[in-house]
């Protein structure tokens, strides 16, 4: 990414940013990037979200469809002038959780998902490019609706996302309208962003796995308690040190996992599903083992509790992570079922 290594410190410390920076970066810039050689077009747009004119978002998850995506009910229908009437069609339809609000002070544009309709016929979900708001307010027929503030997370607009008869250009279709010869693997292509994201953010829980063990390591070889005829340090005791080494451990095996999963993620030819498959699977195990951040902060006793020791901040934001892109035990039992039923015993 076109992030300098002092800035990803920045990022680390600030999970907001990070939130920002990497919808920004990768589901949008990256989505339009996708059809960017047949849309010469796009690279004005493109632009314009590089020198960060602009900020991206991307729309995917509805209120009543998470998961199951696929089966979103925003609609873009196509009218007789070519352009595309875009609405939400009842509150379950609504966009969830991309701070779309024009707090930021920056203009907004979204990749936002919806069922392509042309001449009462549903073409499948498809991507379009919505602006969504100027630096100072939306744009006619979109409601941003703020969220509450999420607990552990620094304060990000997060918000309930309708469209009431929006209208867009001709242009704003990113890819065909024609039916795709597979829906499930067209959704798959168009989405894939998402699998980078989940490998993006799941590393950074490694990193938080680290992070925390390192700081109650050195907590716990300063903090001490009488043993004999002198002072010990509390890391001498198993029931202490164990979390410890435990998370310790677990960093040094996920990160190079993690350079594994890059590995065959990257590879060409690389089928979407496949690659989707790779990094749910590193999602699971990491985000497991990220439960022993609770242990770790539980050994600093009142002080793993405050905010400038990081502890729980981090845990609280590897849960949020854990649900980002799909939550990890129902996308797992999916993508177990699909390889069962793809390969029957």
């Amino acid at each position: 990414m076109l992030i300098k290594s002092n800035q990803l410190v920045i990022s680390t410390r600030d999970m907001t940013a990070w939130i920002i920076v990497s919808v920004h970066f990768n589901l949008c810039i990256g989505t339009l990037s996708l059809f960017s050689q047949e849309r010469p077009d796009l690279s004005r747009l493109i632009q314009r979200l590089l020198n960060f004119e602009a900020c991206g978002q991307f729309m995917l998850a509805e209120v009543g469809h998470g998961l199951d995506a696929r089966n979103m009910e925003t609609t873009a229908t196509l009218q007789s002038d070519g352009s595309f009437d875009l609405h939400t069609p009842r509150p379950a339809a609504a966009k969830c959780m991309p701070p779309t609000s024009p707090q930021g002070g920056v203009p907004l544009v979204a990749v936002v998902f919806a069922r392509l309709v042309v001449e009462g016929q549903d073409r499948g979900v498809k991507p379009f490019i919505v602006w969504l708001s100027d630096s100072r307010q939306m744009y006619q027929g979109i409601t941003s609706q703020p969220l509450p503030t999420r607990t552990g997370c620094r304060p990000l607009d997060h918000a309930i996302t309708t469209f009431n008869h929006v209208r867009l250009p001709p242009g704003a279709l990113l890819g065909s309208a024609t039916v795709p010869k597979s829906e499930r693997l067209d959704f798959f292509q168009q989405t894939w962003r998402v699998s980078v994201g989940t490998i993006a953010l799941t590393l950074a829980a490694v990193s938080g796995l680290k992070i925390c063990s390192h700081i109650m390591a050195a907590y716990s070889q300063r903090r001490t308690v009488p043993g004999g005829t002198s002072r010990i340090p509390i890391l001498n005791f198993s029931t202490q040190r164990k979390p410890i080494v435990r998370g310790w451990v677990y960093g040094i095996i996920f990160d190079n996992y993690g350079r594994w999963t890059i590995d065959k993620f990257v590879q060409p030819n690389q089928p979407f599903h496949i690659r989707h498959s790779y990094a749910a699977t590193y999602k699971a195990g990491v985000y497991h083992a990220s439960r022993t951040m609770t242990d770790i902060y539980e050994r600093g006793g009142w002080q793993g509790l405050f905010g400038h020791n990081q502890m729980t901040e981090i845990a609280l934001i590897s849960a949020g992570g854990a649900t980002a892109e799909g939550d990890v035990l129902v996308t797992c039992i999916s993508e177990y079922l699909l390889i069962m039923n793809q390969h029957p015993s």
